[in-house]
């Protein structure tokens, strides 16, 4: 069976690879652990097209938006003196499910805002993946 590219995505693949090998697809996983059951399930996938210099802070509300799930917050926090200050980010996800989670990742403090919530979005990535909602 020949992979393809759903017609709704537009998408460049260059000559001999593989159209599904140049999206990044997004499983959510429940376990049905009340039941004594530990086999994980998929309830939603889509596929997302990302490019490869795409920041953190924009993959993460697509792929939320994608799974079904609230857009990130993020909040700041200042410190230092206004000649040198640094900014701190946490990001809060809402893992919707069987059980509802909030998820909070705050990245290093930075001198630049963009840059903390740069931070604060890979460790939430990294941790959605790690916990088995993002494949």
């Amino acid at each position: 069976m020949e992979n393809k590219v759903p017609d709704v995505l537009s998408l460049e693949v260059p000559a001999g690879k593989d159209p599904m090998d140049e999206l990044t697809d997004c499983a959510v996983h429940s376990f049905d652990e009340a039941n004594g059951c530990n086999k994980g399930h998929v309830q939603h996938v889509n596929c997302i097209s990302f490019t490869d210099n795409e920041s953190a802070r924009s993959r993460l509300p697509k792929i939320c938006t994608a799974i079904g799930w609230k857009e990130p917050s993020y909040d700041f926090e200042e410190q230092g003196p206004p000649h040198n200050k640094l900014f701190t980010c946490k990001v809060t996800v809402h893992v919707a499910g069987i059980v509802n989670t909030v998820m909070e990742c705050f990245g290093d403090p930075k001198h630049q805002k963009e840059a903390a919530q740069e931070h604060a979005a890979q460790g939430a990535l990294w941790c959605l993946q790690r916990y088995g909602h993002v494949k």
